[in-house]
């Protein structure tokens, strides 16, 4: 399992790398420079803290971040950043907006400030109406004069967070937390027989994808229908990865199974799974 650490480090100036696909709308640069050009612009912009063996990012970079509409859109209005959370540079910028799960986008002002939190992977169509919302004239005001990096940083909390949804461990029924990995890595749904542990709950597994995509548009589908959180958990099988779907956390396994009770009048099918962190 890899774990994201929350680090607390100086912020540096570092370089992000643009995309190697001519769609992608991420720029090279430095954040300093980013944000005088945001400020002499009058743009927004964003970070997308990212890292290349982490699944959901790379399906949002190849599937939400190429799609024709966003990209012109970022183009137009934003100014588009990629950290590398393995890269030394992503580590320190992560740590000091305490990014926590894997794909997360933050959204500035034209002056700097911190505007939102976006975390988990998201269909195009989503992104681009969350980002919509923010281009008002009142955060596209060019900055006279670029605040200090310490005034940046005091930036107030991210107004809300989206989730959509997070890729999980299947015995951690919660975001794959990150290290300084550089590959992928798969983990066991074998829970040992007979343990026990104070720190478990139950949730409803709800479906198994082998295509991660498959998994996520599962998961946009249920969050429609039910009032519980959708999460996906990473296995293998033979060899063969696939996605299973979570649905809800519950203390007991009676109220978990009165949820799938629930699930099951609109024809919702699964069954109640105890999830040992």
């Amino acid at each position: 399992m890899k774990y994201l650490t929350t680090l607390i480090l100086v912020c540096l100036p570092f370089t992000f790398f643009a995309s190697s696909s001519s769609n992608m709308p991420f720029l090279e640069g430095n954040l300093s420079e980013v944000r005088q050009m945001a400020a002499r612009e009058g743009k927004l912009y964003i970070i997308h803290f990212a890292a290349d063996w982490c699944m959901p990012c790379q399906w949002m970079e190849r599937h939400t971040f190429t799609d024709e509409p966003l990209s012109a859109f970022l183009e137009k209005n934003f100014l588009a950043l990629r950290a590398d959370v393995d890269r030394p540079e992503g580590q320190a910028l992560k740590g000091q907006y305490r990014v926590n799960i894997l794909p997360s986008i933050l959204v500035f002002s034209a002056q700097g400030q911190l505007l939102g939190r976006h975390e988990g992977a998201m269909e195009p169509e989503t992104l681009l109406e969350q980002l919509k919302a923010y281009d008002l004239p009142a955060n596209r005001i060019r900055a006279t004069q670029m605040a200090r990096e310490e005034n940046i940083l005091s930036s107030p909390q991210p107004a809300f967070s989206i989730s959509r949804p997070a890729l999980i461990p299947d015995e951690l029924a919660r975001p794959a937390k990150v290290n300084h990995a550089t590959q992928p890595q798969l983990y066991s749904t074998v829970t040992p027989v007979g343990a026990q542990t104070p720190t478990a709950y139950f949730t409803i597994q709800a479906g198994v994808f082998s295509s991660y995509d498959n998994a996520v548009r599962c998961c946009a589908t249920l969050e429609t229908r039910v009032d519980q959180k959708a999460e996906i958990a990473p296995c293998q099988l033979k060899g063969e990865g696939l996605y299973k779907i979570f649905l809800g956390h519950f203390d007991r396994e009676d109220e978990a199974a009165a949820f799938l009770a629930s699930l099951r009048k609109n024809n919702i099918d699964g069954f109640v799974k105890i999830i040992y962190k």
